[in-house]
């Protein structure tokens, strides 16, 4: 309204001078100059396009105020707006609806709502090992959805006003595992097994073998040994075995308890075809060795020591629980092994699932304060 007074006023003006006694000469001075100020806006606009240099070029606030000030100032018609400046009349006439909308407010539409920001620093809090991205996939399986994006601002935004301290979560970088010479394309089709080792009260070594489905990744078996031979090797595995059924093919190393007699009488028997990993090469296992990192340091590590025997096995058993059926898989895109293995996938959230569902199962792991989160009806 301001522009299109001031272009009333100016031609006003000009008018009256017209009107008064003059010389033909001094009256065409005057509109040409004004014809020169005209272009010189015009010229102006235009440059600012190109040097842009883009098919949509994106306008500040400021320019774009200024050219609805030249549209309404010289009386441009909107159906030559493009022809003279460049800007289409679609893209003008969201300007103005923008400029004439008095439902905005301060909060933007699109503000993640304060609810979903205290769930993603309770769950930082209890999982500290966790990424953005891991967090983000814990919350997709709540039905809620949030990039990662938006949850590396909030864990560098201030705190929401709930009491507790909540460390902000670093982004891991995960490791790269090689190309498989075997694919696995369903459930127990490969599996691969590994042994590691663990210390009792920080100085006696124990082994733990831990086995795992590669279609999956869903852990069939983690169970301390009391020796690392091929006996107590040969118990675990038939043990998964018998649970979960045989694999067709097993991936391990190249260490002799692999590579022995007793151990290849066991495949046989169950009709399993080996496969070795190559000599002395990190990765050639590294399905199982990730499992095995997450052991050690996102379990076992809030451990302040493991007392006994007994008290490893409760360990590596809800170690299982909690990695097959509560945390979400980098490589599953998200989703928990046990939900692929079983087939039951749940539902990916809308991009507007963007409220807390009331129906969420928390468990907490006490011995390595860990929390767990599910939907009760996918439990």
């Amino acid at each position: 309204m301001a522009a299109r007074y001031s272009g009333i006023t100016r031609k006003r003006s000009l008018k009256r001078l017209a009107a008064m006694d003059a010389d033909t000469k001094d009256k065409e001075i005057l509109f040409l100059k004004d014809k020169v100020y005209q272009l010189q806006m015009q010229v102006s606009i235009l440059q600012k396009r190109i040097q842009k240099r883009q098919k949509k070029p994106r306008y500040t606030l400021r320019e774009r105020l200024f050219i609805l000030w030249h549209i309404e100032t010289f009386g441009i018609a909107r159906r030559k707006v493009t022809e003279h400046l460049g800007v289409s009349r679609s893209t003008l006439y969201r300007w103005l609806h923008q400029a004439n909308d008095v439902r905005r407010t301060r909060i933007p539409a699109n503000k993640t709502p304060v609810e979903i920001a205290v769930l993603v620093w309770e769950i930082t809090k209890s999982n500290v090992n966790w990424g953005r991205v891991r967090i983000a996939n814990q919350l997709a399986l709540l039905n809620i959805f949030i990039s990662a994006s938006t949850v590396r601002n909030i864990l560098n935004s201030p705190k929401p006003r709930r009491p507790g301290e909540c460390p902000i979560a670093s982004a891991k970088m995960q490791e790269k595992t090689e190309a498989r010479s075997i694919p696995a394309c369903y459930p127990n089709h490969v599996w691969s097994i590994d042994t590691t080792e663990v210390l009792y009260w920080g100085i006696w070594p124990t082994h733990v073998c831990i086995a795992i489905d590669h279609f999956s990744r869903k852990i069939v078996s983690v169970i301390p040994l009391e020796g690392r031979n091929a006996g107590w090797i040969n118990s675990a595995l038939e043990s998964a075995i018998e649970v979960h059924g045989s694999p067709k093919h097993i991936i391990s190393d190249q260490a002799s308890v692999f590579t022995g007699g007793v151990f290849a009488e066991l495949l046989d028997s169950w009709n399993i075809r080996p496969r070795f990993g190559a000599v002395g090469k990190h990765g050639s296992i590294a399905v199982t060795e990730r499992v095995i990192k997450t052991l050690k340091y996102e379990w076992l590590k809030h451990i302040s020591f493991i007392k006994n025997f007994d008290h490893l096995v409760k360990l590596c058993e809800e170690f299982e629980d909690w990695y097959n059926r509560w945390r979400p898989h980098m490589s599953l895109n998200g989703l928990r092994p046990d939900d692929v293995y079983y087939n039951k996938k749940p539902e990916r959230p809308q991009r507007s699932a963007k409220t807390v569902p009331t129906n969420i199962e928390q468990h907490l792991f006490r011995e390595t304060r860990v929390t767990g989160y599910r939907l009760k009806d996918a439990a």
